[in-house]
């Protein structure tokens, strides 16, 4: 009894060691248990989000087609127009001026052919009576000759310097509204300074940089949800209506524009807009989560666990920026893929663990 007692505690000791061994070996020889995911079919439509910007669907700058001083605007931004209205004079005065002392040598001119056409009618009643030769007569028909010249250039100058006078008046193109005036009164200006930007009203449009690699999935017509970022979420349809053909070799995207499929909205030129643009739609499509998917961009892959055993399948996807890709091929509805493709090899026994956030 005493030799039990002392040996009691020991045997207790190897008991619970050997438990402990065991315990441990059955745990290091089960197959590790990994996140998996089954493929699935779904309609899927492929958005391509980006942000635009409101902008007048038509719109002309007005400048002026003569130098000067701006002496008078009279529209500022957001105002309404009239096609005709006068938005803007220049300082003519020294136009003015030379209009004035034309006019004046103008009449000094005709005065001068009344003067010598008197005289040339003197002459041509002598000439009759044979009191002077005919020669004197002709002198004086060619001297009135180029007085009427002298008019008729005079003439020309006034009406020149008149028209010119025109163009230190600007009027609006068209009807519509003031979008810029980036000038004020007393600024000097040439024909390059752009004095007012005037919109149409006949409606807005909405314009976008999308990526140089989604250019192949653009084309005209291609339906869009327009949401103005202001505090009121509201959507409008709009459609696709041109497609930029030269990419910025700045920012590498290509310039969309979009029209409003019903009456255009009035919001503010400039207005930041998320669009989401309507890339293609695939009724009953393979998908798999994007975390699922090794080797994009190159050779795609997933690690397929089929009998508790991972192998490597090739697979071809669309890769969009979303959590979920279409998938081409290599997949059926029903297959099991591991969620962390590069943390398997293939051959490897395991324990699939269903992951419920990416079902």
């Amino acid at each position: 009894m005493r030799l039990l007692r002392r040996f009691l505690p020991l045997l207790v000791l190897a008991t619970l060691g050997a438990a402990l061994y065991f315990g441990y070996r059955r745990m290091t020889s089960r197959p590790p248990s990994i996140d998996v995911a089954t493929v699935s079919s779904e309609d899927v439509v492929r958005l391509l989000a980006v942000t635009g910007r409101i902008r007048p669907r038509l719109a002309n700058t007005v400048q002026s087609l003569v130098p000067g001083t701006l002496t008078s605007l009279t529209r500022r931004e957001g105002d309404a127009v009239r096609r005709g209205d006068i938005l803007a004079t220049l300082d003519a005065q020294v136009t003015q001026a030379a209009i004035e002392q034309a006019t004046a040598q103008l009449a000094a001119r005709r005065v001068d052919v009344d003067q010598r056409q008197r005289e040339l009618d003197r002459l041509q009643r002598l000439v009759a009576a044979g009191g002077i030769p005919e020669r004197d007569a002709e002198q004086a028909r060619f001297a009135l000759d180029g007085a009427r010249e002298s008019v008729r250039q005079f003439e020309a100058l006034i009406s020149e310097s008149r028209s010119r006078l025109r163009d230190y008046t600007l009027r609006s193109p068209i009807d519509g509204y003031v979008l810029a005036r980036p000038v004020d009164p007393g600024q000097n200006v040439t024909p390059q300074t752009v004095i007012y930007e005037i919109a149409t009203g006949a409606g807005a449009e909405i314009e976008v940089e999308v990526d140089e690699q989604y250019l192949g999935e653009l084309k005209e017509g291609l339906k869009a949800r327009v949401s103005p970022l202001t505090g009121e979420r509201v959507e409008y349809d709009a459609i696709v209506d041109y497609v930029g053909r030269r990419v910025s070799e700045t920012s590498g995207a290509v310039p969309v524009r979009l029209r409003f499929a019903t009456a255009a909205p009035r919001l503010p030129v400039g207005l930041s807009v998320d669009v989401n643009l309507e890339i293609a739609r695939h009724p009953g499509a393979i998908t798999i989560p994007r975390v699922a998917v090794a080797g994009l961009g190159a050779d795609p892959f997933v690690m397929l666990v089929r009998s508790d055993t991972v192998r490597r399948q090739a697979v071809k996807v669309i890769d969009w920026p979303s959590e979920r890709l279409v998938v081409v091929s290599g997949l059926a509805v029903g297959d099991v893929v591991a969620l962390a493709p590069r943390a398997v090899r293939a051959g490897l026994a395991v324990r699939p663990r269903t992951s419920s956030d990416a079902l």
